[in-house]
């Protein structure tokens, strides 16, 4: 299965939840966002997921990972004038488009 279709449709959701998707696929030096999105000033990076055989989402996204976005937060809430940020992990599981969505601690 193609992670960029999960990576759309995440995305999709946000839009649906009424946030603004403001990058999809933010690449910069050695982090990767997979979907960066704004709701009420509040920064949401999104980290998409998908496991074909199930498995627990904890410890999908390792903690170099967690620190590599950690630096990216303080210029993307600048650049879109945000307040706040919240980390969410779309977890989705062996071709199901109904994610568990999983607020994450950074």
């Amino acid at each position: 299965m193609d992670y960029r279709l999960y990576e759309k449709h995440a995305a999709a959701y946000l839009r649906n939840d009424h946030c603004e998707v403001l990058v999809e696929n933010y690449r910069r030096s050695r982090t990767q966002i997979d979907v960066v999105a704004r709701k009420n000033g509040v920064l949401i990076v999104a980290e998409v997921k998908y496991r074909k055989h199930g498995g627990l989402p904890e410890g999908l996204i390792s903690h170099g990972q967690k620190e590599r976005i950690h630096r990216e937060i303080g210029p993307l809430m600048v650049k879109y004038h945000c307040n706040e940020w919240q980390l969410l992990l779309f977890f989705y599981r062996a071709k199901s488009f109904v994610p568990e969505i999983i607020a994450l601690e950074c």
